[in-house]
């Protein structure tokens, strides 16, 4: 295995900060109902990749234990921002029960399940395990869990060290500008 990846808090802060923003709850809207509408429906292949990379945010938010209401902003603002707000809030909600549901298989287990759908696409690898990383600090505090799923999500995604580490440097840059 490669050398270990240690994530830095000031390296996902920033990007934190715009996923929880962007991922706060909607505001109450009298004039349309709450509809749950697959955006993907009519893609099946795109639908499949989708849920993979949502479900590796989802590992990363389960990796500790402890589901923190900043780290379910982190993921709606994520998946807003991909989907150009095309994924509505009980959409997300209902991934993240189905993700939830499929855990008691175990984390080896799932990263097992979704790391080939995500290698299909070499950019899909570098956002799973970019955005994992920046849900992993949704709480401000990177626990041991945390840092060690990142290190299994980048060998299990064939991600060497120096690219893993390199991609959390982009993470930083980006964040800062």
């Amino acid at each position: 295995m490669a050398a270990m990846i240690k994530l830095q808090p000031k390296t996902l802060e920033r990007i934190r900060d715009h996923f929880r923003e962007v991922g706060q709850p909607a505001s109450v809207a009298f004039t349309r109902p709450v509809v749950d509408t697959d955006p993907f429906a009519s893609d099946p292949d795109a639908k499949r990749r989708f849920e993979a990379l949502f479900e590796a945010m989802f590992l990363m938010i389960a990796a500790d234990g402890d589901v923190a209401d900043e780290e379910r902003e982190v993921l709606r603002g994520a998946v807003r921002g991909l989907t150009d707000n095309a994924v509505r809030s009980a959409h997300i909600d209902k991934l993240f029960d189905q993700c939830k549901a499929r855990a008691g298989e175990g984390t080896q287990a799932r990263l097992k399940t979704i790391a080939p759908i995500l290698q299909e696409d070499p950019a899909l690898v570098e956002a799973a395990f970019s955005l994992a990383a920046a849900v992993a600090f949704a709480d401000s505090d990177i626990k041991d869990e945390e840092n060690e799923l990142i290190n299994e999500m980048a060998e299990a995604l064939g991600i060497e060290g120096d690219r893993a580490e390199e991609l959390l440097n982009l993470l930083e840059n980006e964040s800062a500008t």
